[in-house]
């Protein structure tokens, strides 16, 4: 074999394992797209799902409002009027976080493709859930406030209604209130701070997770012209 058949064969060796590199990382992308297409179908009834939720909390906000207080209080009772505007931007927090998400993410299907742009669309999606996530637990932690202060709230007034004043109250008594108040608001607390955080991990959670796996995946993976 000469020189110039040596070099042949060189490269003729070369172009093949160029192609098998080159293959390789078109079959890596392929499946990370295939892969976030999953995801964000998942994603997409993730949100529908939320949407629903979003809707029943509304739903109930104006039901006890309107009618569910009333019909198991017969003698309404009278929260400072301070309480008003919190409950209102506690409500209207929650309901513009959520809003807040489901704009972005939607914003971001529509300005990039999963095909074209892989890198830059889980990117975007990554963000807007890490974001939604440090605006949900402000809303979750806005909500708890005000579940305790509304509490407090109702149980100060409540003593007041049936005894006259706590003035009128021996000390073990008030103790006894106060324990069994706190008996019952810190479980209250635990389990709507606890539910509110596996609902949140169960419809979007998991996928901050994948997204960061992908993303380091695809760092990994030159991009291919």
């Amino acid at each position: 074999m000469d020189i110039n058949d040596l070099k042949t064969a060189w490269n003729t060796y070369s172009s093949q394992e160029v192609d098998k590199h080159h293959l390789g990382r078109e079959t890596i992308n392929g499946l990370l797209r295939n892969r976030t297409k999953t995801m964000i179908e998942r994603i997409d009834r993730n949100i529908r799902i939320g949407i629903g939720i979003l809707l029943a909390y509304i739903a109930y906000i104006i039901l006890d409002d309107l009618y569910l207080s009333k019909i198991l209080i017969n003698e309404p009772i009278q929260y400072p009027s301070w309480m008003i505007p919190m409950d209102v931007f506690s409500n209207t927090l929650i309901i513009a976080t959520y809003l807040f998400f489901v704009i972005r993410y939607l914003k971001i299907k529509r300005n990039f493709s999963v095909d074209l742009q892989l890198k830059d669309f889980l990117t975007g999606i990554l963000d807007t859930l890490k974001t939604y996530r440090r605006m949900f637990y402000l809303a979750v932690i806005i909500l708890l406030i005000n579940m305790i202060v509304s509490f407090a709230a109702g149980l100060y007034e409540g003593v007041k209604f049936s005894a006259g004043g706590i003035e009128n109250l021996a000390t073990s008594k008030i103790f006894l209130i106060i324990g069994v108040g706190l008996g019952v608001l810190v479980p209250l607390i635990a389990f709507t701070f606890l539910a509110l955080r596996w609902g949140f991990n169960k419809l979007y959670g998991r996928y901050l997770v994948s997204l960061n796996e992908m993303l380091n995946e695809l760092k990994e993976t030159p991009e291919v012209d």
